[in-house]
């Protein structure tokens, strides 16, 4: 891949090796990641690619819906959450990496820049 590139999984955790990913992204092989499925999942809390920079991880949440409302509304937090990484602004959604669920502490580390 290209040192701008930005490899997205949404697939299967095991098409890619996270300790591999993890290397690529620190690095600078690599110039960033999003994964929706990780190998192991749940990813272990002391897993390096909670550390990575240039991530960002979502908690499984890719896939079927039921309601199309339920597509619009994803598309719109995952626009909403790529405008403010690009414009270095705080994104929705984040999920603490201790509990597996959403960080509601308003703390929000995530940047790609």
């Amino acid at each position: 891949m290209k040192p701008d590139a930005i490899l997205i999984n949404a697939g299967r955790g095991s098409a890619i090796d996270s300790y591999a990913l993890n290397n690529a992204l620190r690095t600078g092989t690599i110039g960033g990641a999003c994964l929706d499925v990780v190998e192991p999942e749940p990813l272990p809390t002391d897993h390096p690619l909670w550390e990575a920079p240039n991530l960002l991880l979502t908690p499984h949440i890719s896939g079927f819906y039921h309601l199309h409302e339920t597509l619009d509304r994803i598309l719109a937090i995952a626009l909403e959450n790529l405008r403010a990484l690009v414009n270095g602004e705080p994104i929705r959604n984040v999920v603490d990496k201790t509990s597996g669920y959403r960080d509601n502490s308003g703390n929000n580390p995530i940047s790609f820049s």
